[in-house]
């Protein structure tokens, strides 16, 4: 029996828990975009190196935002 197959982890979410995992994927995604679009657009105003922080934006989200 692998640990998926173990009643305490294959009910966790129900028979749908794929859907809610798709969903968050799906949220994380455009909140990611959306950072990085904002942070894009400030390097953008400051004349800092936009590409560099579109990228981190995307990739390191809140971490981007604080720095």
């Amino acid at each position: 029996m692998s640990l998926l197959q173990h009643p305490i982890f294959s009910e966790a979410l129900g028979p749908f828990g794929w859907v809610f995992m798709f969903i968050g994927g799906f949220i994380f995604l455009v909140i990611s975009v959306l950072i990085a679009n904002y942070l894009h657009k400030d390097a953008i105003k400051r004349s800092i190196n936009a590409e560099f922080w579109l990228v981190f934006g995307l990739f390191f989200n809140i971490f981007g935002i604080i720095l």
